[in-house]
């Protein structure tokens, strides 16, 4: 399973009613370190940030000094990457926070309390055609907890620290002055060995 697919998914998915698709997204900014665990990879950190008001996620990979930026009204997904002071504008990111977005189609069914980072969530059970999995979310829509499985693999993601407050505005953009590299659909796929 895409280590982007599970941290873009994380970014946009809050708590479900009654098996309905959830509303995607924090209702607060919040900032969130997560673990990723993908069967026979090493554990991964990774950073998220939301900002609530302008719904935009930055997902910060620090063994890779990249981060994605998502702005979830304007439909665009980019990863910035300092080291080459370039932006990859890619139709892959885009599409997929559009299919997370909408949920892709998931059904949610409540399984009852959780607890991880500190905090309470609420467990679901989520189903879709692609795969399923169980995810711990908490009343005003952080992922506390995403295990789940589909045709390319398993992972999970445990959040392991949670900070809701304000984010920098300037976390969301992309920086002035970096290059533009444009990448056909698939490509970015490869380039990071999904």
């Amino acid at each position: 399973m895409s280590w982007l697919g599970w941290m873009l998914g994380l970014s946009l998915v809050s708590p479900a009613m009654a098996g309905d698709a959830p509303a995607f997204l924090p209702a607060h900014d919040v900032a969130a370190t997560y673990v990723l665990a993908v069967p026979g990879r090493a554990d991964a950190d990774y950073r998220l940030q939301y900002d609530a008001a302008d719904e935009k996620a930055r997902i910060f990979d620090p063994l890779r000094g990249i981060a994605f930026v998502v702005d979830l009204p304007a439909g665009r997904a980019a990863l910035v990457v300092p080291a080459l002071r370039a932006v990859v504008d890619a139709p892959d990111i885009s599409d997929l926070a559009r299919q997370v977005e909408h949920a892709d189609g998931a059904r949610f069914l409540p399984l009852g309390p959780g607890h991880y980072a500190g905090l309470a969530c609420d467990n679901y059970e989520v189903i879709t055609a692609q795969g399923s999995g169980k995810a711990c979310i908490t009343p005003d829509g952080v992922i506390l907890h995403f295990a789940g499985r589909d045709a390319r693999g398993a992972a999970s993601v445990t959040a392991v620290s949670v900070a809701y407050g304000p984010q920098s505005p300037g976390d969301f953009v992309v920086p002035d002055g970096y290059s533009r590299i444009h990448l056909p659909p698939g490509a970015l796929a490869q380039l990071l060995g999904q």
